[in-house]
């Protein structure tokens, strides 16, 4: 249900691109809180020289999130590209906190081909051919904030011509915890986060090549749909929008801002399929809103002639910004919300975010349960979320069913 991104997929490059990961966009240069370079955290000038044929480029450095779990997320990219002519597989990493020794998550073989992304139609799940660039989409949860390292590296098991070998790469500094809090976009009962945080797919793994450099503005990206007293997304005619709970709802500045972007006149999309537009009107009627200090939130397919503010305008929070619709990149009405550090909705990276207030008892079963009453407009199949009910200065995980306050 990924309904922004214009291909989901990573690309590939030969060896030659190697020059356009020499500097990650985002990955921080300068020390950190102990004035100690993240360089100087982690093992790397330690190790004995010896060829690997696997080389790691860390994308951007972790900005961990408190989840409604009460645990702290750090969800990024490792970008993994076979620096020979011949077929390698991965077959485990292992992500280091460098001062401790110690591991903070392991992903063996399996694992790393669920998460590994390559462009390839003759790919093996797992494997990179020659010359082949991959993203590695990560996600590591931890129990508490004190659990949270300065730094992290990344040790990795590779084989090729049935030779073994291993390396630890990829060192980058660990961002302090988000303090971006947010009212939430819409208010309400029964509102599903759908894709969203921390190892959804659609929505995590839509890294986008344009305009020669790649971006993931969807990495924390939520497409928040409504349940009915029966917990359907819709009820009666799946094509036409006004059957479904959620449309024409009211969305809501989550602070006080201005507006740099307001679009409207734009259709809704047929229901039922992506309709594959340019990349430029995949957002439909759409809103971006400054919310200060280099953050950006977008609310994206918003219905036709609903947008209620324009560009340069200064809103208060929970001022009314528009309707809830299904206008560009979009199978069915929805909301699409995301914070990202820069102003255009793709051409940026999308960053973590508290909600100052919801509640939640519920989660969608799974994707696919999701999936099906989509589709079929049966009853969301639900399972129960352990702890308390109300959350406070936390992030909506993946498919949990929300109370928003009004």
């Amino acid at each position: 249900m990924s309904k922004l991104a214009v291909s989901v997929f990573a690309f590939v490059v030969s060896a030659a691109g190697t020059a356009i990961l020499a500097q990650p966009r985002g990955v921080s240069a300068g020390r950190g809180e102990a004035g100690v370079k993240p360089a100087e955290l982690c093992a790397l000038a330690q190790q004995i020289p010896h060829l690997s044929p696997l080389v790691m480029q860390k994308a951007r450095r972790p900005i961990p999130v408190k989840g409604g779990d009460g645990r702290y997320h750090l969800v990024y990219e490792l970008y993994l590209e076979n620096f020979t002519g011949e077929r390698v597989r991965a077959e485990g990493l292992q992500v280091l906190d460098p001062r401790k020794g110690t591991s903070l998550a392991d992903f063996n073989a399996a694992a790393i081909a669920l998460r590994l992304v390559v462009r390839d139609q003759k790919r093996i799940a797992g494997e990179f051919s020659a010359s082949q660039l991959g993203i590695l989409y990560l996600h590591v949860a931890l129990d508490a904030r004190a659990d949270l390292p300065q730094a992290i590296e990344h040790r990795l098991a590779m084989t090729s011509k049935e030779q073994s070998v291993s390396a630890t790469a990829g060192c980058v500094e660990i961002a302090r915890p988000t303090r971006l809090l947010i009212d939430a976009p819409l208010h309400g009962r029964h509102f599903i986060a759908g894709d969203g945080c921390c190892d959804s797919t659609r929505h995590i793994r839509a890294t986008l090549s344009l305009n020669g450099a790649a971006y993931t503005a969807q990495r924390f990206a939520i497409d928040w749909e409504q349940l009915d007293g029966k917990d359907r997304i819709y009820a009666g005619d799946a094509k036409n929008p006004a059957s479904y709970t959620i449309y024409g709802k009211p969305a809501y500045a989550v602070a006080a801002g201005r507006i740099v972007a307001a679009v409207d006149g734009m259709p809704d999309s047929p229901i039922g399929a992506l309709p594959g537009l340019s990349a430029d009107k995949a957002d439909g009627n759409h809103v971006v809103l400054d919310l200060g200090g280099g953050r950006f939130a977008l609310y994206a397919h918003f219905k036709p002639h609903s947008v209620q503010v324009v560009e340069g305008q200064r809103v208060r929070r929970g001022q009314l910004l528009g309707l809830v619709g299904t206008s560009g990149n979009s199978s069915e009405p929805h909301l699409h919300f995301q914070v990202t550090d820069g102003p255009s909705p793709l051409q940026s990276d999308g960053l973590p975010y508290l909600v100052r207030q919801f509640s939640a008892t519920r989660r969608g079963a799974s994707t696919a349960a999701f999936d099906d009453a989509i589709r079929d407009g049966t009853p969301l199949a639900t399972l129960p979320l352990p702890g308390a009910a109300d959350h406070e200065h936390e992030l909506p995980l993946d498919l949990w069913i929300t109370d928003l306050p009004e």
